[in-house]
């Protein structure tokens, strides 16, 4: 796991005069960068340069292991309570049966009361581009059926020979 840009430890530090900070947050002063090399050896830690940009740098004592350690525990932790939502998709012909649109609304609305993201996507094949507004009427219908379980993310759009629709759930029903 990378850590978005870690602090430079002591051999990369490069200004003359730090600010330092000790281990339990509070500021020690301004030193040399050898002295406050010397005080992190004594305190057997790492000089960690926290805030490059400031004038002088800010540097921190700190066990530089046990801070990656830190940073990736809260990362994992962060992303534990994400809500991520799974996208389905559904594909269908503008020549579908009745019985085959059923099946395919039915599956949809599965989908939908499980809490995922359905887009709905029409294929239109050849000379069916001219009749688009055919395609336009089937993912209508398909709104119209399913504006109990979810809603419209989407309003139907053509993009070159695809007509699609997306649908969000209403609420997780588990």
């Amino acid at each position: 796991m990378k850590i978005k840009q870690l602090p430079r430890v002591n051999r990369n530090i490069r200004a003359q005069r730090v600010k330092l900070i000790d281990d339990k947050g509070q500021v020690l002063g301004e030193f040399h960068i050898r002295e406050a090399m010397h005080m992190a050896r004594e305190s057997k830690l790492d000089l960690v340069e926290v805030a490059p940009n400031a004038r002088p740098p800010v540097c921190k004592l700190l066990d530089f292991g046990k801070y990656v350690y830190e940073k990736k525990r809260q990362e994992r932790a962060s992303r534990k309570h994400q809500h991520r939502t799974t996208g389905r998709g559904m594909r269908m012909s503008l020549k579908i049966s009745e019985h085959d649109y059923q099946v395919k609304l039915t599956k949809v609305k599965e989908f939908l009361i499980d809490g995922d993201r359905v887009k709905v996507s029409l294929r239109l094949r050849g000379r069916e581009m001219l009749h688009a507004n055919l395609g336009m009427k089937v993912l209508d219908k398909m709104i119209v059926d399913l504006e109990d379980l979810g809603k419209v993310e989407n309003l139907p759009q053509r993009e070159h020979n695809i007509l699609h629709v997306t649908f969000l759930p209403e609420k997780k029903r588990r």
